[in-house]
């Protein structure tokens, strides 16, 4: 089993209530750091030590780091890997595109495709990529 684990420098909880919102993600868990019992700085108490929720049947994790403990290049955006997501209707795919274009930048606008119906490529506004696919 491959599941996706995120890391965000502070905004995994904010990214965790837009993705319920883009892809109606459920079963939304969250463990904060001051609920660790671990010693952590005073910025990082309320930041999600852990999170995880299910979206489109797959359980994907969520964390907050502290950027001191890595390189500025640890977090620097890349397209390198993506999120890939296939849809049972256009309107949905459609309905997401919008969503997680809104703040975001397009990589690959929505259109057809040799190899899909339809297709596009988005960087949400947390810098997460998402391909997003659909077959008649």
């Amino acid at each position: 089993m491959l599941q996706p684990f995120i890391t965000f420098q502070g905004q995994a909880a904010e990214a965790m209530d837009f993705y319920v919102q883009v892809f109606g993600g459920s079963n939304k868990e969250i463990m904060r750091y001051s609920d660790s019992g671990m010693s952590v700085s005073e910025n990082m108490k309320d930041k999600v030590l852990y999170g995880k929720m299910t979206i489109c049947d797959t359980d994907v994790m969520f964390s907050d780091t502290d950027p001191g403990f890595h390189k500025p290049q640890t977090f620097a955006t890349s397209c390198f890997i993506s999120l890939a997501m296939a849809f049972d209707n256009e309107d949905t795919l459609r309905t997401v595109y919008e969503k997680l274009s809104k703040e975001g930048v397009v990589l690959m606008e929505l259109g057809p495709q040799f190899f899909a119906t339809m297709y596009a490529w988005v960087q949400d506004k947390f810098g997460v990529t998402w391909q997003l696919t659909y077959n008649k």
